[in-house]
């Protein structure tokens, strides 16, 4: 069986995978794919799904700072919905754990439903598998986003019950899950957005916020925001008028990071055939925002990631080298200055690749992406210390 590999990094970068400076190898098999990273006071949680005996298994490890847990299956079963874009995640708050994946629920290719499940006790035991959405229509459910919400989670996601009437449009929902796994509140946070970007979410001034591609009837398809709690929700507002007039789904929603009131939110977008990514940054929970900052274009690919730390945004994202694709990482202040732009990974820029994930754990960033050569999911750490970071760029 292949090893794991950890380093395939540009211009000679290199990483540790062995003592206490590293990460040990996490205990994942050969056809691995969409990994997500998760930080917890009790350790890093990597969650990945894995063909197993003609099932598909939607599994987790937990790295305690010195080895990787067993890993063990939360949920698996051979009608699941499996796609690049569109991937399982968990979310932690404090000992509670929710985690979802994607099942067929019809003929045509784009009919699954949203299944999540819960654990009170760091994933030990898990619930039975629950619908996310109520609706019985057969239509596309997904790009779900979440973060902790008092004693439970707060949950966003696209949902197609509407693209199988008359409207032909894309909605999306929201919910909030209390500490028993319950869904205790559903709201329509917009009726009408972009078909299959992922979504993405952060706690604000106003509740939960969820950033996510709207459309409009030109086929205006900008980054948008909506905040709810269990009062109520927010009036829906324009994060930055790119004006992309697209004629179909780009793919690529934003990413977006909060520490306190400072919240970053980063965004792929294209105007004439340009692309981009941009970054705007507020101090005070979403409610005003810096103006944008250009990240990288024309050659992005986009598929973002942030995470802050320390007073530093630390923002992922692929770009075109020649014939293949790096994963770039963009380190700024929270005044939008630059600190350093450094090459990761070079990696295939096909679909197969994902959306590479990352997390802060002991005082390094995690980046996890799945490789297509080597059919299985690779990863690399890298310390957030600003020398270390300028050292690479070198």
């Amino acid at each position: 069986m292949k090893t794991l590999v950890y380093t395939i990094l540009l211009f000679g970068l290199t990483s540790c995978i062995n003592g206490n400076d590293s990460l040990s190898e996490p205990p994942i098999g050969l056809g691995s794919e969409e990994p997500f990273l998760v930080s917890t006071d009790y350790g890093l949680i990597l969650s990945w799904m894995e063909p197993i005996d003609g099932e598909i298994h939607l599994r987790f490890t937990i790295y305690n700072g010195l080895a990787w847990s067993p890993p063990k299956t939360i949920a698996k079963g051979t009608s699941w919905f499996v796609n690049w874009a569109d991937f399982p995640a968990i979310i932690a708050n404090e000992d509670k754990l929710f985690a979802h994946f994607l099942k067929m629920s019809g003929e045509n290719t784009f009919d699954y439903d949203i299944m999540y499940t819960t654990s009170v006790d760091r994933g030990k035991n898990w619930s039975a598998p629950l619908k996310l959405h109520a609706d019985t229509v057969k239509g596309e459910h997904g790009f779900v986003s979440g973060i902790p919400y008092k004693e439970g989670f707060a949950v966003s996601w696209l949902d197609g019950r509407y693209t199988k009437t008359e409207a032909l449009r894309m909605s999306l929902r929201g919910a909030i899950i209390d500490d028993t796994g319950t869904v205790t509140r559903s709201f329509e946070l917009d009726s009408m957005t972009c078909d299959c970007c992922p979504t993405a979410m952060a706690m604000g001034a106003e509740g939960a916020v969820v950033y996510y591609r709207d459309r409009t009837i030109d086929a205006v398809r900008d980054i948008s925001t909506v905040a709810f709690t269990n009062a109520g929700i927010s009036e829906q507002n324009a994060l930055f008028n790119d004006n992309w007039v697209i004629n179909a789904c780009p793919v690529n929603g934003p990413a977006v990071d909060n520490d306190g009131s400072t919240l970053a939110v980063a965004w792929f977008s294209g105007t004439e055939g340009q692309f981009d990514v941009k970054l705007k940054i507020s101090s005070d929970g979403g409610l005003t925002y810096k103006e944008p900052v250009l990240v990288d274009g024309p050659e992005s690919l986009g598929r973002l990631d942030v995470q802050l730390y320390e007073e530093k945004i630390y923002l992922t994202y692929m770009t075109r080298k020649d014939a293949s694709a790096a994963i770039m990482l963009a380190t700024y202040n929270y005044s939008g200055e630059l600190i350093s732009k450094v090459p990761l990974a070079s990696v295939s820029p096909e679909r197969g690749t994902g959306f590479p994930r990352t997390a802060i754990w002991e005082n390094k960033l995690v980046v996890a992406w799945t490789d297509v050569e080597e059919a299985r999911i690779a990863m690399l750490a890298i310390p957030t210390n600003d020398n270390a970071m300028l050292a690479r760029a070198q």
